[in-house]
């Protein structure tokens, strides 16, 4: 391989890189958002409240997120499906 394909494959791999940000930092952000909102104009303003029309949509969209995530011992069983304490038995 010639240093000019290892350095186009090196940049082609870093344009793949996902540069979104995360949804708790999405979430921090709009809470930040919404504080300022808050302080700067008195609640009653449209602007206040779709900033936290938003910081709710995100906090809904985090639960779900760790809602569909399995829990550390769904995960154990299923990479360890023979382990006695992941045995299922019928009663």
């Amino acid at each position: 391989m010639s240093p000019a394909t290892a350095i186009l494959e090196t940049k082609q791999s870093i344009a793949r890189v996902n540069y979104e940000p995360s949804l708790n930092s999405r979430l921090q952000a709009a809470l930040e958002h919404a504080r300022r909102l808050t302080a700067m104009y008195e609640v009653g303003q449209i602007e206040v409240a779709i900033a936290w029309e938003t910081v709710e949509e995100l906090e809904v969209a985090q639960r779900r997120q760790q809602a569909s995530r399995p829990s550390a011992f769904a995960q154990y069983c299923a990479a360890n499906p023979d382990a006695p304490e992941c045995r299922m038995y019928d009663v």
